[in-house]
């Protein structure tokens, strides 16, 4: 597991050039920012079907080790281009890194999953998002000492510690614990069925995708303008947010045997959907609070995040049986960058048009239809085949 936990901390890496550096610097590039959000559009739209055609083959050949591995050398190859002062290069390694980090997660999840031991999902889950969110805090503590000297140098350095940290993961042996595809899964067993469960849990999805994918890229801007500290500040506000998160998520394991997943993801649900909601009602009021206040809302916000972002892998992950693991993601792969992509351009209308409260009150409707598709999923729950038929043959 720690040279699985070691490729998470390269995945972290790498979202973290993606998160804070990609569109900045292709903007900077091409001197147009609507070309560098289409670059990157392009890339998400490609997910859509590269992420589900990634995820049927590698419920039906199990090696989802092999893509992993072929979309980390795509990624970092493509990073590494990203120096490039060849515009059409450029556009081509923005369009190609975009779909290869958005792919990525498909292969990774379905392979956490099939290693995972009965019981165990909650807490691998936990640390592989936990290291990932550490990792993007650690990285963002070094992108402005690489920015001061160029962006390209950015690229390149952080290319590098990405293909560092990724080695462990190329000598690592997956025990599944699925029968082997050969001997003990039936044809029928790799049939996809979309049944009303895996539909309430998309919805779920769509609503926390859109609340959450639309609002993280704005929060920024928004500690930086209306509460009035430099952007500096806030980012470092932000990178902190991340960090708590991070940890969070490495603790999750243990909460949710403690709690229990489906008391513990709602409760995470409602405090995000609680804290939204709060912040646009008494708008005015949040904006004048004290600082030590507004730290705690941040750190309630993160604390919240963290589980969430550790317990809806599970949650998807057991919507099928273990022989299906690459298409379920895939298909929340899809769900997760349409969510974004809406909720991206109608939050950003938004806030253009009324300010931050209305928008804050949308992504708290998400988060509340998020609690209630996940409620109506869990309804009449049958268990999914699982590990515990591990070792049948």
């Amino acid at each position: 597991m720690i040279k699985l936990l070691s490729g998470s901390a390269s995945v972290g890496i790498i979202y973290g050039i993606f998160n804070f550096v990609l569109i900045p610097y292709l903007n900077g590039k091409f001197h147009s920012t609507a070309l560098a959000g289409n670059l990157v559009s392009a890339g998400m739209i490609i997910t859509i079907f590269t992420g589900m055609l990634i995820g049927y083959l590698g419920d039906r050949s199990k090696k989802y080790l092999a893509f992993i591995k072929g979309l980390f050398i795509i990624t970092i190859i493509s990073m590494f281009i990203l120096s490039t002062n060849n515009e059409i290069l450029l556009g081509i390694a923005a369009v190609v890194f975009t779909m290869s980090i958005f792919s990525l997660l498909t292969p990774y999840s379905a392979l956490v999953s099939n290693v995972s031991k009965p019981g165990r999902k909650d807490r691998n889950y936990g640390f592989m998002m936990g290291i990932m969110n550490i990792a993007t805090f650690l990285s963002s503590l070094f992108i402005g000492v690489t920015l001061s000297r160029s962006g390209e140098t950015a690229f390149v350095v952080f290319s590098i510690a990405a293909a560092v940290l990724v080695v462990p993961l190329f000598f690592y042996r997956a025990e599944s614990h699925i029968v082997d595809s050969a001997v003990g899964i039936k044809e029928e067993d790799l049939r996809f069925r979309v049944d009303r469960k895996i539909v309430f849990v998309m919805i779920s999805q769509f609503g926390l995708w859109f609340s959450m994918g639309g609002i993280l890229p704005y929060l920024t801007s928004f500690i930086s303008s209306d509460i009035g500290v430099s952007l500096g500040t806030a980012s470092s506000i932000m990178g902190i947010s991340t960090l708590v998160s991070g940890v969070t998520s490495l603790m999750t394991g243990t909460l949710s045997k403690t709690l229990g997943q489906k008391r513990l993801h709602i409760t995470a649900l409602s405090i995000l959907a609680g804290v939204f909601l709060s912040v646009s009602i008494f708008y005015s009021g949040f904006l004048d609070l004290d600082p030590f206040l507004m730290l705690i809302v941040l750190i309630l916000f993160s604390f919240a995040l963290g589980i969430v972002l550790a317990l809806n892998v599970t949650i998807v992950s057991d919507t099928v049986s273990l022989a299906n693991q690459g298409k379920i993601f895939g298909l929340n792969n899809i769900v997760m960058v349409l969510s974004q992509s809406l909720a991206l351009s109608l939050i950003g209308s938004l806030i253009t048009l009324s300010g931050y409260n209305l928008a804050f009150a949308f992504v708290a409707g998400g988060f509340a239809a998020a609690i209630l598709f996940f409620v109506m999923s869990t309804l009449n729950y049958q268990r999914p085949l699982t590990e515990h038929k591990a070792g049948r043959t």
